[in-house]
């Protein structure tokens, strides 16, 4: 057998590991997938180079990437590398990409029939589970409130809430949705997952189908948005269903912008029916400076990064450490999308 080409190229969005060229791997990281097997050949390329042709990529095996794909506005991400650079890639011999995001609606329009495409589900879901609860606690807890007391020097009792006994409904089962369920539970949450089949889930109290997302939303103090962007979940949440949360509840987006009718919750804030929103994806990147979010108290915003983590280097080493362990094996990869169903 000859060499196993290796390629990692592209900064993994939020990465804390990043160099200036781009580049992100250890020596660690670099040390731990060479030493999956002796026949690997590893190459750490920055995107720029190949975005740029300065540089020629070797013909890879197997392929680590953040790149844009087949949306043109993510090329304004650091790092990123661009949709025909990574087509020039594509060969007989390349047997998984593994994308460095969970989400690969971007990737799927390009992805020839016979290369396997892996997601990085998993490596996210711990740092946006405590994104989220972060999230809940501090608003329970009133903590901008209390700075603001602070800031102005002011001494006053606020009247904050337990979120014991509070519902939470998910839309999404996965790693990020189950994990979120975990740590709700763990605050003594009732936690209702809506999944497009409605078999059982870890750390969930019930689990629907989406067909009953209205019932589900009825009693929800927070419905938390952690599943796929598919043509299935694109608009999902419109009107009616954030008609159906109770007056005062607060809408948690962790997956995708597009998966909420955005002028829809505008109304829903504006009217004062939604207690607020804690938005993370954005059907536009960067959102635009004249966006009404910026400008409403009971919103708050954060740039895509709830998964910010010191320790996303190294999820995403191990996952595709694992899966090109499987790949030389011949075993089932981990996290195979299904490119019919996008996820």
């Amino acid at each position: 057998m000859g060499k196993f080409k290796v390629l990692v190229c592209g900064l993994p969005y939020g990465c804390q590991d990043a160099r200036s060229d781009g580049t992100w791997l250890t020596d660690a990281q670099r040390t731990r997938i060479e030493g999956v097997s002796p026949d690997i050949e590893l190459y750490h390329l920055p995107a720029a180079d190949l975005n740029s042709g300065s540089r020629e990529a070797p013909v890879p095996n197997a392929l680590l990437v953040e790149t844009s794909g087949a949306e043109p506005s993510w090329e304004n991400l650091p790092g990123v590398l661009f949709g025909q650079p990574l087509q020039r890639l594509f060969n007989p011999g390349l047997r998984f990409i593994q994308s460095a995001s969970a989400g690969v609606e971007h990737l799927v329009p390009l992805l020839p029939p016979d290369v396997v495409l892996c997601n990085a589900s998993g490596v996210h879901a711990n740092a946006i589970a405590e994104t989220v609860l972060a999230v809940i606690l501090g608003r329970a807890k009133m903590l901008a409130q209390r700075r603001e007391d602070q800031n102005q020097r002011l001494w006053r009792q606020l009247p904050c809430r337990e979120i014991s006994g509070s519902q939470m409904c998910i839309l999404g089962t996965g790693h990020i949705g189950t994990e979120v369920a975990r740590l709700a539970q763990a605050f003594d949450m009732t936690t209702t997952g809506v999944r497009r089949s409605p078999t059982p889930a870890p750390n969930f109290d019930r689990v629907v189908d989406t067909s009953q997302l209205l019932d589900a939303s009825r009693g929800a103090d927070f419905l938390v948005i952690a599943c796929p962007l598919t043509p299935q979940t694109r608009g999902l949440i419109g009107s009616a269903e954030l008609a159906a949360l109770p007056q005062g509840s607060v809408v948690v987006n962790v997956a995708r912008g597009a998966i909420i009718d955005e002028g829809a919750l505008v109304e829903a804030l504006s009217s004062g029916h939604l207690g607020g929103a804690f938005l993370d994806a954005h059907v536009q990147e960067p959102l635009p400076p004249d966006h009404p979010f910026w400008s409403m108290a009971t919103v708050d915003i954060t740039p895509h990064d709830s998964h910010a983590s010191q320790l996303m280097g190294d999820r995403h080493v191990a996952l595709f450490c694992d899966n090109l362990d499987r790949s030389l094996r011949g075993r089932e990869l981990r996290n195979v999308i299904d490119a019919s169903r996008g996820y």
